[in-house]
C-alpha cells in the first residue's frame, strides 16, 4: 500500500500532538501529503428551539472563534513540525467528530486516518467512549493511533 496521504485529527490535545508529530515523520518518510482538521461541534445559533444549557451566538460569532481555531491549528503545526507545516493542509469543520473526519478523510482522499490515543482512563472510555475509539471502529479507511 502506497501512503499519498494523511489526515490527522487534532483536538489540542497531548496525545493529538504526538500523533501529528508522528503522522509528520511518517509523511515525510513515505513522501505522502499531510492534512490536518480539528472539527467543532455545531454551535447553538439562536434559531430554533434554544437549548437551556447553550447560550445564543452573536451574528458573525461563530465565524469568528472557527477562525481562530484555524489560526491556533496552523500555529501548532508550526509549533510541532516546523518548516513541513507551510506543505500542510488545514481544515476546521463544524459537526459530529466522528462523522466529519470520516466524511473529510474520503473528500480529499487520505489513505490513512491518523488520531491519538485517548487520554482517559477505563471506566471513562466504557462510559463516555472517544473519538478515536469510534473513528476506529467505524472508519472505511485505515486508522492510525498513535499512544
Amino acid at each position: 500500500m502506497t501512503i499519498k496521504k494523511i489526515l490527522v485529527a487534532h483536538d489540542f490535545s497531548d496525545a493529538a500532538s504526538r500523533a501529528l508529530s508522528f503522522a509528520a515523520r511518517l509523511a515525510s518518510e513515505a513522501g505522502a501529503k499531510l492534512a490536518l482538521t480539528y472539527v467543532h461541534p455545531d454551535i447553538y445559533d439562536g434559531r430554533g428551539e434554544a437549548s437551556l444549557t447553550l447560550p445564543a451566538a452573536l451574528p458573525g460569532q461563530g465565524e469568528r472563534y472557527l477562525r481562530f481555531l484555524h489560526e491556533e491549528l496552523e500555529r501548532l503545526a508550526k509549533a510541532l513540525v516546523g518548516a513541513a507545516a507551510d506543505e500542510l493542509e488545514t481544515h476546521v469543520v463544524r459537526g459530529e467528530p466522528v462523522k466529519r473526519i470520516e466524511a473529510l478523510a474520503q473528500e480529499i482522499g487520505a489513505d490513512v486516518i491518523c488520531v491519538g490515543a485517548s487520554g482517559k482512563g477505563a471506566v471513562e472510555r466504557v462510559l463516555l467512549g472517544s473519538v478515536s475509539q469510534l473513528v476506529l471502529r467505524s472508519s472505511p479507511i485505515p486508522v492510525l493511533v498513535v499512544p
